[in-house]
């Protein structure tokens, strides 16, 4: 896993995005038209809010019942707070800890005042971002292995992929208490090898 990953490099630089005087109604549009259920709305480069589905219904069916309708009203007049910001250069657990804090699945990128991208939190999943907290996994890195697991060398195994017979004779522990396997010296399977001059044998061998 890279753990070097930044926003810049998962983020989607052509995002949706709406302005304040755009009517509500094409706003709309949009969302079904593109099936997405949130729209970033932009003043200029800068992110000032953010138009959801439900704001937008909400505000349309109210709008049903005016004398005007629904065709006087304005992406402004339905859009919520701005989406939460990360930076380009940010890393994925950065993003991860954002998009947990603040109880949203999308954050913005912004560079030097302006909103270039738009990082989800599918994009970080995908991409592999570091799960933090309690019960996290302790990714392998480079030659390290993940806590709890063993890696086997080429010397371990046979010819045929599976556990070398003389590494599996080499099952006795450090008091020489007796353990099953087979015999390095003369190759006997037995059920009370030895160590012997750094050899698992069995007992006729050792006496040699």
């Amino acid at each position: 896993m890279r753990t070097d990953t930044t926003v810049r490099d998962v983020m989607h630089r052509e995002f949706l995005g709406v302005s304040e005087s755009d009517r509500l109604s094409d706003a709309a549009g949009l969302m079904v038209e593109e099936e997405t259920d949130c729209l970033v709305v932009v003043r200029g480069g800068e992110s000032v809010g953010r138009l959801g589905c439900r704001g937008a219904l909400g505000a349309l069916l109210d709008a049903e019942g005016s004398a005007n309708g629904s065709d006087g009203l304005t992406v402004g007049d339905a859009m919520g707070p701005p989406l939460p910001t990360v930076a380009p250069d940010d890393s994925l657990a950065t993003v991860e800890e954002r998009l947990i804090a603040e109880g949203v699945d999308r954050l913005v990128a912004v560079e030097e005042g302006e909103a270039v991208g738009v990082v989800t939190a599918g994009d970080a999943l995908a991409a592999g971002a570091p799960r933090t907290g309690d019960g996290a996994l302790d990714a392998a890195v480079g030659d390290e292995s993940v806590p709890g697991t063993r890696r086997g060398g080429e010397g371990m195994l046979g010819s045929d992929g599976g556990v070398d017979p003389a590494s599996e004779a080499a099952t006795t522990d450090a008091s020489e208490s007796p353990t099953q396997g087979v015999c390095e010296s003369c190759g006997s399977l037995v059920p009370d090898l030895v160590t012997a001059n750094g050899q698992a044998v069995c007992p006729e061998c050792r006496e040699v």
